[in-house]
């Protein structure tokens, strides 16, 4: 349970349940008239409703390739020009596992939200770009650079001791 006594999750924000409204349906994000023109006047959008997006197939294939690069899916989209903050990070990522989904069945991508003919099985299992390091962890260091660090502070450390010897010298003279 929550800090606020709902049934959303832990403590961490967003976990759990999504929000429901008083009449008891789900919140969805929905886009705005001047959202919705702004979304279709990029070249890389062929369909948008007020609930969601659908790209175009060069899109979709030229995403995919960055992305099997190891290029992160929101820069991705900043560099095609698309509106991170207005599709927001669940949508982006969304696409991206629809795009892993089709490719695990063997499936081209198709144009727009068009459904494939068939739904094939998963042919075979696609493997996942590596993860990004962390920005927030600090670099993993190499034994000869810890190395060199301790003798750095065994000699820093034996530098205030000889400080120290100099100033009980000098108090101890007055």
């Amino acid at each position: 349970m929550a800090k606020d006594g709902t049934k959303r999750g832990g403590a961490r924000p967003g976990a759990g349940q999504k929000k429901k409204t008083p009449e008891g349906t789900y919140e969805h994000v929905t886009f705005t008239p001047e959202q919705l023109k702004e979304l279709l006047d990029s070249p890389h959008v062929s369909y948008v409703s007020r609930k969601s997006v659908s790209y175009t197939k060069a899109f979709k294939t030229h995403a995919w390739q960055r992305y099997c690069d190891g290029i992160d899916a929101l820069q991705i989209f900043t560099d095609a020009g698309l509106n991170v903050t207005l599709l927001g990070r669940s949508r982006i990522l969304g696409f991206f596992k629809m795009l892993r989904e089709t490719k695990e069945k063997g499936l081209p991508f198709s144009e727009g939200n068009d459904p494939h003919l068939s739904d094939a099985e998963k042919k075979f299992t696609f493997p996942t770009p590596p993860r990004r390091a962390n920005k927030g962890r600090p670099p993993v260091m190499s034994d000869l650079e810890v190395n060199k660090l301790a003798t750095q502070v065994a000699f820093m450390a034996q530098e205030i001791e000889f400080i120290k010897k100099i100033i009980l010298a000098e108090t101890g003279e007055k």
